[in-house]
């Protein structure tokens, strides 16, 4: 049986961009921003918005996956009204078996993107400060300015506060989890922050990850004393950290109403 499931991936094209901050152009940016430098990516597609609740809904019903810590609300149920809203309340063990289950049903390598993926998918080549430009405008996404109060759906502030790929929420809305683990910079691929997307090989290992189903159990993650990148700022936080060089961090267990995910894939030779 075909499977409901439809994910809308857009292409970023290999090569060089910037990752980090200048504090010559932004003063107040964090020491973990530093040094700004460049880093050479190659091609890899990423998904245009955050994963759904109705996305997750999905997953739930097909492998009896445990609901979003915010469905408790309505004791675990889903609401259809609230489809279209990027999912929150979900660790970084929830959605790396959410990826594993997407790459079952439409047998691409899905998992989630690295930090400098994400980085380069929010601000292209050209090292800008947010994904529409270098200047700050409230109006193009949901951050505390706005004072929503809460995520919003999907590409609401769309197409203007898309980045130079055409991808939708990178400031805003939801902190997203990235595959890396949180390190110093330079970003170094290969001194183990990547550990769960390549082996020492270079060779990807997330294959074996899915055969072994090992990523589908979140407490056996969740014991993890792991640093877990989170990228993008939320609705609860300002325009600094909706620049696209902010980073963040959470324990791989964390699970809050302002954190979601968006699934990437490369296809490997």
């Amino acid at each position: 049986m075909a499977s409901s499931l439809r994910l809308d991936f857009v292409r970023i094209p290999a090569g060089e961009f910037v990752i980090g901050s200048d504090t010559r152009i932004y003063r107040q940016a964090g020491a973990d921003e530093l040094p700004q430098h460049r880093l050479s990516v190659s091609d890899f597609f990423i998904m245009r918005s955050p994963v759904t609740n109705g996305q997750f809904h999905l997953f739930m019903q097909a492998t009896g996956h445990r609901a979003p810590l915010y469905w408790n609300a309505t004791r675990g149920a889903f609401d259809s009204a609230q489809a279209d809203l990027p999912v929150v309340g979900v660790s970084f063990a929830d959605a790396l078996a959410f990826c594993q289950w997407a790459s079952r049903e439409t047998e691409l390598p899905i998992r989630l993107p690295t930090e400098p993926e994400w980085e380069k998918a929010a601000r292209g080549a050209d090292g800008r400060l947010f994904p529409w430009g270098n200047q700050w405008d409230a109006q193009r996404c949901n951050s505390s300015e706005n004072k929503i109060g809460a995520p919003t759906p999907i590409g609401k502030f769309s197409p203007q506060g898309d980045s130079p790929y055409g991808i939708a929420d990178m400031a805003g809305n939801v902190q997203e989890w990235c595959m890396s683990l949180f390190g110093a910079y330079p970003y170094d691929a290969t001194d183990g922050r990547e550990a769960l997307v390549y082996g020492q090989d270079g060779a990807s290992i997330m294959p074996r990850f899915y055969e072994t189903g090992c990523v589908a159990d979140p407490q056996q993650l969740e014991a993890s004393r792991g640093k877990q990148v989170l990228r993008g700022g939320s609705w609860r936080e300002s325009k600094h950290e909706g620049r696209c060089a902010y980073r963040s961090w959470a324990a791989p267990m964390h699970r809050s109403d302002d954190t979601g995910f968006r699934c990437a894939y490369e296809l490997l030779s």
